[in-house]
């Protein structure tokens, strides 16, 4: 991937919106009251911590109706003035917990502890210090506002601030937020055109400042070089397939951006002509759609070979031998399905985008397309679909009239090209398995499900159920089934990083599971957060957000969790880690969203982003890197 040096962008002008007196609620209640009334504290007085014979938590709610929607908030801090000390006062470290259930004064000091729950925002740091940016922008983001508690435990010392009654308005709680307002966005980058026949693939990078904290989408058009605009369309992602074009006229593509505020400036790239490919453009779609087919043959045809399977297709002897290379582990998968007594069936392929043009040499065809894979994994518990959509990419050798398929691979970065900002930023920064930080191995992490000779989990599983079955969660601080309702609905979001599974998982349990933010050093294992940064340009995200191994380590030490040793006992929403053979560490994770007769039904940003265990299992087993190891990890709260 080319690498193009670019200045930063400017600083934009941030704003600061400060909350005190009646725009940051609070109340200060003793926690070892279970019923009510419970004492209160003095009037103009709040507390955290052990004082007058009691254990005191203060609750903050912040009013957010001042911030204008969108606004990227960029850093938030509590100052707080005390009142027990005048000077020299030692600088209280509370913990910070963000309220998953609502709470009012009216309640006791005990269920204000159980709508805090036991997972903290942060602990450790000294108040002057704590940044509570990240939580303010999750309240915006999610459209949900609880407030935060603060606490210490019971034998730390206790303290006493000034609250929002105080003669002195200045010595008041503060909230005081800087945020970048809303803005349209900036242009977007590096467009780039790969010309086909009578079609182009247009690529660019999205702008390294969005404007808002929202959604982008993108009005692509395709302009001659007088202006005129031939075709267009609008896309969420940086990539658009036009087709139905003229090879004898050269053309531009524009692309401006737009959010809820408005648009951004145009960008063109450069002018750029089709050719027309020998043989035409539908033969080779169809050799492509024949040769997918065929391979869908093999995965669900008995004891079909590749010979066979390209014998019954019309331009067979064009992709045999590239079938024939696959064959061994295509019936490799087969068989280790059909040693568990499941089998593919109704394997079907759909091809969109497709782009068919030159290759680097005269002598090379390029098909490119979206690609959508399904079929279904029948067993005696029952069916259960897989599908899964990439971008790939299929070229043809040319040899006089004849034309030899010989090489598929993935079309993620087609054509393009990053800036140096970008580029850092478009890549999932993790703990590498150098990084003296992070240990050489996963011996650290007992657990994972014993798999068998065979490939699969060896365990027996219990009395066969006619139907889906679900363990209840109970009283949990992470929502499995809203992890397994956003994964399963939301696998069409666009990648951010090449390797985006560990994203894609966070958000799930982000904004469907309501996992709460941990704050700390952007590579530490126990933080887990994303923020704005870069002037609030670039949302930032900890190493766990982005990395399988890191996000497993979070849990293993830092988040309340729990490991599933049996795949039957897995539920909706639990976490999947991959280790592979050759790999010293975990480096794939998925979420649980289905479950029929003990085996588990996958959504992920991977080959196919609905799919099984068994069936990513079965796929690698017969490699010479197969997985090793997996393990289920269920986040819940100690409570």
């Amino acid at each position: 991937m080319n690498v193009r040096e670019k200045p930063l962008p400017a600083a934009p002008e941030s704003k600061t919106l400060t909350l005190a007196d009646d725009a940051l609620g609070q109340v200060s209640t003793a926690t070892d009251c279970a019923t009510t009334p419970c004492p209160t504290a003095p009037d103009g007085e709040l507390r955290i911590g052990p004082a007058g014979g009691h254990q005191w938590a203060t609750r903050f709610k912040a009013d957010l109706s001042g911030l204008p929607k969108g606004a990227r908030v960029t850093s938030a801090t509590l100052s707080l003035t005390r009142s027990d000390c005048a000077a020299d006062c030692t600088a209280q470290q509370p913990g910070v917990y963000e309220l998953s259930s609502a709470w009012t004064p009216a309640e006791s000091g005990g269920a204000l502890l159980d709508a805090a729950g036991t997972d903290d925002y942060v602990s450790g740091t000294p108040l002057p210090d704590l940044d509570l940016g990240p939580l303010v922008q999750s309240w915006t983001e999610r459209g949900e506002n609880q407030g935060f508690a603060l606490t210490v435990p019971a034998d730390e010392h206790g303290a006493a601030y000034r609250s929002l009654t105080a003669s002195d308005a200045n010595t008041r709680p503060r909230l005081t937020i800087r945020y970048l307002p809303p803005t349209t966005p900036g242009a977007v980058t590096d467009v780039v055109t790969v010309p086909g026949d009578s079609g182009l693939l247009a690529t660019w990078n999205p702008p390294l400042d969005p404007g808002v904290a929202g959604e982008l989408r993108y009005a692509v058009q395709v302009e001659k070089t007088d202006g005129t605009v031939v075709a267009e369309q609008e896309t969420g992602t940086p990539r658009a397939v036009f087709t139905k074009l003229d090879n004898t006229v050269p053309y531009r593509v524009s692309v401006r951006v737009r959010n809820a505020v408005g648009e951004g400036p145009v960008s063109r790239s450069a002018s750029a002509q089709g050719a027309a490919v020998r043989g035409g453009t539908a033969l080779y779609r169809d050799i492509v759609q024949e040769y997918l087919a065929a391979r869908g043959k093999i995965l669900t045809g008995g004891d079909l070979s590749s010979p066979d399977a390209a014998a019954d297709a019309p331009h067979g002897a064009v992709f045999a031998a590239l079938l024939g290379a696959q064959e061994p582990n295509l019936v490799d998968n087969r068989q280790a399905l059909a040693d568990t007594g499941q089998s593919y069936a109704g394997a079907s392929v759909e091809m969109t985008d497709v782009l068919v043009g030159k290759g680097a040499t005269a002598d090379q065809v390029v098909v490119r397309a979206t690609v959508t894979q399904s079929m279904t994994l029948h067993g005696d518990g029952g069916d259960e679909p897989t599908k899964g959509s990439a971008l790939k990419r299929y070229t043809f050798g040319l040899t006089g009239d004849t034309a030899v398929m010989d090489g598929e691979a993935d079309d993620f970065d087609a054509g393009q090209t990053l800036s140096a900002t970008a580029a850092a930023q478009s890549q999932v920064e993790t703990t590498s398995a150098t990084d003296p930080e992070s240990p050489d191995d996963t011996s650290d992490d007992p657990g994972s499900i014993e798999l068998g000779e065979n490939g699969f989990p060896d365990e027996t599983p219990p009395a066969p159920a006619t139907k889906a079955t679900v363990t209840a969660l109970g009283a949990r601080s992470v929502s499995g089934h809203g992890t397994a309702n956003w994964a399963y609905n939301h696998t069409d979001i666009g990648w951010e990083y090449s390797q985006d599974c560990t994203n894609f998982v966070s958000k799930a349990l982000y904004h469907g599971g309501g996992m709460k933010f941990r704050w700390g050093g952007r590579k530490t294992d126990g933080a887990w957060w994303q923020q704005y940064y870069l002037f609030g340009s670039v949302k930032n995200k900890s190493y766990t957000w982005s990395g399988a191994d890191n996000l497993r380590r979070h849990f293993s030490g830092h988040r309340p969790s729990s490991r599933v040793s049996k795949t039957y006992n897995a539920q909706l929403g639990d976490i999947v880690f991959f280790k592979w053979k050759k790999e010293r560490r975990y480096n794939h994770a998925a979420v649980v969203t289905s479950k029929v007769q003990g085996h588990l039904g996958l959504s992920q940003h991977g080959i196919k982003n609905h799919t099984t265990l068994d069936d990513v299992l079965a796929r690698y087993r017969g490699t010479s890197n197969p997985i090793q190891r997996v393990l289920i990890i269920r986040p819940r709260s100690t409570k």
